[in-house]
């Protein structure tokens, strides 16, 4: 019994030892100025987000960056984006 319960207590330290930043993400992003330019916002990046500032996705003139998040545990794993045009801050869109 008692390993059983260690075991149970291990496994659950483990999982509540892994930090979930996304909401700390959308808090970011969602408080990014609009039309703030891209390189102040990629200073203000945050530690644990992932963007590759050399690929995005262009639609329609616009440019998407996709936010990976460390340690991510979204269950529905949608995806993140910042949306700039002209080189200025738009907004952040999710997509399923």
């Amino acid at each position: 019994m008692n390993k059983k319960l260690f075991s149970l207590f291990f496994l659950y330290s483990i999982f509540i030892s892994c930090k979930n930043y996304y909401n700390e993400t959308m808090d970011w992003a969602d408080n990014l100025v609009v039309e703030t330019d891209i390189e102040t916002v990629r200073k203000s990046q945050p530690e644990f987000v992932d963007i590759d500032w050399q690929n995005p996705i262009i639609i329609d003139g616009q440019e998407y960056y996709e936010i990976e998040i460390k340690n991510n545990q979204d269950i529905l794993n949608m995806q993140n984006f910042l949306v700039f045009e002209n080189k200025k801050y738009k907004r952040r869109e999710t997509k399923k």
